[in-house]
Order: C-alpha cells, then structure tokens, then sequence
C-alpha cells in the first residue's frame, strides 16, 4: 500500500500537482524548462533584460548615423536590427541620439520630434531603450566638433521633462555626453581631463535621468567622483564597453583582480549593469587603431564575468553577425563551445531545473552562447503554489507561490504582481494585486560566497469580489509593466522559465498571463 501511495505522489508531482481533498487545499509543484521544450532551445523572451541591439541616430539629420545613405530616415535600420535578431531574445535597443547639429545651440521642436518618433517604433516593436546621448563620432582627435560643458549642461536641462515623459520605454540611461560615442574618452574640447567637468556633467545627467531609471557610467572611476553617501552615487551603475576578459590597455583597467572589477561585483547586485565586446574587426585583428589584437573572446570566462558583475544586458550586435564581415566571430564561436553542469557549479552559477535534460530524462548538450542569452538579468522559475481547493467568492482565499531567479541578477524599474482569474471565454474577470516587489528577487544573498539561491514567496489573500459568477476559471500570474502606456502590453508582461506552465495572451493583446491552475471552482 505504501508503495501505491509512494507511486501516486510521484506521478502527481510529475504532472505539476498534488491535491489534498481532505484539507480543502491543493498544492501544485513546478518544474523549469527542460530543453525540449518549446522555449527550451529558442530562448524566452521577457523585457528588460537579455541581448540588446545598437541604433544609432543623427538627432539633426535624422537618419542612421553610420550609413545615412542606405538608411536615410528614423526607424528603418531599427526595424531592419529587430528582425535580423528576432531569433536571440531581443527586448533592448541601445539608442544612441547624436545631438551633433545642436552644438553651439538649443535643441529644436524638429529635434524632439524626431526622437518621439524613434521611441515610439520602439514601443511598437516591444522593446526599451537603454538610451544614451554623445554629440562625437570620432575618436584619437578625428573629431570635427564637440561640445563644450555648457552646451552639454544646457540640453541635459531640456532633456528632463522629455524623458521623464517617454519613462515607460527607458529601461536605464547611460552617461554618455563626453567625447567619443558618449565614451568619456578623446573629447574635442579636453572634457575628460578636468574632474570637476566629469563630476558636473554626471551630476546633470542623474537629474536628466527620470525618476526611479539607473544611470550607467564607463568605468568606476568616474562615479567615484561622486559623494559615496548622495542619491546620485547610490543610482549610478556600469556598462562595460570593452569585454575582452584578457587584460587590455582599453579595457578601463578593469580586468579581474583590479579594484575597479571588485567595485562592480560589490555594487552591482543592487543596480542594472550592461556591456558589450568589441566588434568582430578588433577580434580578428583587422582593426587598423588596433592592430595588436586579434583573439577570440573566451565564451566560458565572459559568462562567468557577466554572472559575478550581475549583468542584465549585453550587446547581441558586437563580435557576433556585424554586416559586411567575416562569417564567424567571437560569439558564433560560443555557439560552438559546451558548457556543462560541472563548469556551472564548480562556478557557483546559476543552474536552471530541467537545463540540460529532455523530457525522456536524457542528458541535453549546451553551449555557453545559449547559456548567457538565458541567464541575462532574471529567469524567475515557479517552485510551488498552495490554495484552497475552491475559492470562495465575498471572501478572502489564501494563495502562496514559491519562486527562484535564476537568472544574473534581479528585476529593476517598475513591474506589478497580480493573481488573475480567467473565465471559460477567455475573459480576464478578475485581477488582484499583491504586495510582491520584483526588486527583491534577488537570485542569491549579495555578499553570500556560496551564492545559495534564495526562496522568494508571494503570500496573499486573493479577494473574490462577492457578484463574480460561480463556475469555473482559470489562475495565472501577471506581471504587467508598471507603466499606464505598456500596462497592457502582454511583450512587456513577465514570463516564467517554467515547462509545464502555459504562457496565455489574451485574444486582445492586453494580457501575457502565466497559467498556474487550469482549473480552480468558484463558489
């Protein structure tokens, strides 16, 4: 007998739940994405996280600034990036606005326009910017004009109201502005000799910034200008323009072992980080500045970087399938290098349930390419969920759910967690807001050595409203952007990295819910 009951529970478990009639609850376990399943190989997109592209924009001449004569307009090298890259999980677009033609002046109406235009593509596509401005497209003193501080101060001043209105579709802002590509380096006028300039100019930029966006600077040294103890300092994160894990005179010294490197790991739990290799010319030596280069970017020790600095972001458009270069690059060699179980946990990184198993229970090759395109940012992974068996309507029902991040770091900006009922016409009747915090869902204790994944658990009492008819519904988990623009959304809402759940898109679009119950009475 025991071994009948034994039996049962296995298979229960196996499905994805357990029941307990006798108590009134029922009790539903999880599992993650083995790699046969439909999101196992292709990757799941969510928002504000993983691979990102690269667009940049003449503000004044409005058109790509790196082939204006093959994409002469606002959006067509965009769209033409998103479906190039449609296959990697893209939910981010670098969106570099070359504020060239308005050195020496106020930006313009025209100006404006041309950048509304440009965030409302994105916002159409589904994507966010990870948005910076730079005014020089040149570096070693090619540069033919630049800025000087006070036009810099002026714009940064006009900017303000215009983010903080386009807020939904920033995902973080960088500090850009100085020198070339907004790189803080080779400036036409000498900005990034003078420390006071560097401190000013970041100042200005996290009162540009909209409220609750990060701001992502070059290298630790210059947020280190700040006051370690002022709100600036606290919201000021990193992108890492040059990963090449090897050391290198352009790397902003902050190869591993470097104080620099420390500082990032330290700070970066807290704060969304981004990065990008060089491009494919540099690795393959073909890079006239640079013609001591040449080397394949070790794919194993860049995932290892990215999960110890906690990375949310990195450019999918880098070292990888730039146009009109050779056929393979640093990242299509990733595709062809394993990575393993072993690596991941002699590592302390994460491991997601079902990885790299099938469905039959055989063992599933990975390669680190997929790997750091999964783990990118969060991978929120259901564990358990307990209810009542039947909800009952006029009263509170309590609900609990168990979930992992296992992805490199946590969620960031403004993501609300609802409990949603389902009627049989696929009507979302019903949403009941929790006091979940994203922002907390941390995939390990930051400080922790052993980077223990963390148990996070959403507790509530789900109300029914008392005229909501009985009979049978369907329970999911939404989690919507928090803005009123992309609420309803569903690419914008967040997917679980579960197998046996399904991912709902309402018929209108509105809702991209995860199912947690088929099932579940009203009375």
């Amino acid at each position: 007998m025991k071994n009948i009951v034994t039996l049962a529970l296995a298979i229960a478990l196996a499905l994805g739940y357990f029941t307990s009639c006798n108590s009134g609850v029922q009790h539903r376990t999880f599992r993650g994405i083995y790699a046969d399943d439909p999101a196992g190989m292709e990757g799941l997109y969510n928002p504000e996280r993983g691979f990102r592209l690269e667009v940049a924009l003449d503000v004044t001449e409005k058109n790509y600034v790196w082939a204006p004569e093959e994409y002469p307009d606002i959006t067509s090298y965009l769209e033409e990036q998103s479906e190039l890259y449609a296959s990697d999980s893209v939910s981010l677009v670098q969106t570099y606005f070359y504020l060239t033609g308005a050195v020496g002046k106020d930006l313009t109406e025209a100006d404006f326009r041309t950048m509304n235009i440009f965030l409302d593509k994105l916002r159409e596509l589904g994507k966010k910017a990870v948005l910076r401005f730079a005014y020089e497209t040149q570096f070693m003193g090619r540069a033919a004009t630049g800025p000087t501080l006070e036009d810099i101060v002026r714009h940064t001043e006009q900017l303000r109201p215009f983010l903080e209105k386009n807020k939904d579709v920033i995902q973080v802002v960088q500090a850009g502005m100085i020198g070339a590509w907004g790189e803080w380096h080779s400036s036409f006028h000498g900005l990034e000799k003078s420390d006071e300039t560097k401190r000013t100019v970041l100042q200005h930029i996290c009162r540009m910034a909209p409220e609750g966006r990060a701001v992502q600077i070059r290298v630790p040294e210059y947020k280190n200008l700040l006051d370690p103890v002022s709100d600036d300092y606290k919201r000021v994160s990193f992108h890492d323009d040059f990963i090449v894990i090897k050391q290198h005179r352009w790397d902003g010294e902050m190869s591993e072992g470097t104080p620099a490197y420390e500082q990032i790991v330290r700070e970066s739990p807290y704060l969304p980080v981004d990065g990008e290799l060089p491009w494919g010319t540099w690795s393959m030596n073909e890079d006239p500045d640079n013609p001591e280069a040449g080397w394949v970017i070790d794919g194993l020790q860049t995932a290892r970087r990215l999960f110890l600095q906690h990375f949310t972001s990195l450019s999918a458009t880098h070292n990888y399938k730039e146009k009109n270069t050779k056929e393979k690059y640093s990242m299509m060699y990733w595709k062809e290098t394993p990575v393993s179980v072993e690596f991941l946990r002699e590592n302390k990184m994460p491991v997601s349930d079902g990885y790299f198993t099938r469905k039959d229970g055989s063992v599933a090759e990975r390669n680190v390419f997929d790997y750091i395109r999964d783990h990118l940012g969060y991978r929120i992974e259901l564990q358990e969920m307990t209810a009542p068996a039947t909800l009952l309507a006029g009263q509170a029902n309590p609900v609990e759910i168990s979930l992992v991040n296992r992805g490199f770091s946590t969620l960031f900006n403004e993501h609300p967690v609802y409990l949603v009922l389902i009627d049989e016409s696929g009507k979302v009747c019903h949403a009941a807001l929790t006091d979940a915090d994203v922002n907390d869902w941390q995939p390990y204790e930051p400080g922790d050595s052993a980077c223990t994944p963390l148990l996070h658990t959403i507790s509530t009492d789900l109300q029914i409203p008392a005229d909501l008819e009985k009979g049978t519904y369907r329970l999911g988990l939404w989690i919507p952007d928090g803005s009123a623009r992309l609420q309803y959304d569903n690419r914008c809402a967040i997917r679980c990295a579960n197998g046996d759940t399904q991912w709902w898109v309402s018929p209108d679009g509105k809702y991209g819910v995860n199912i947690l119950m088929n099932k579940i009475s009203i009375k």
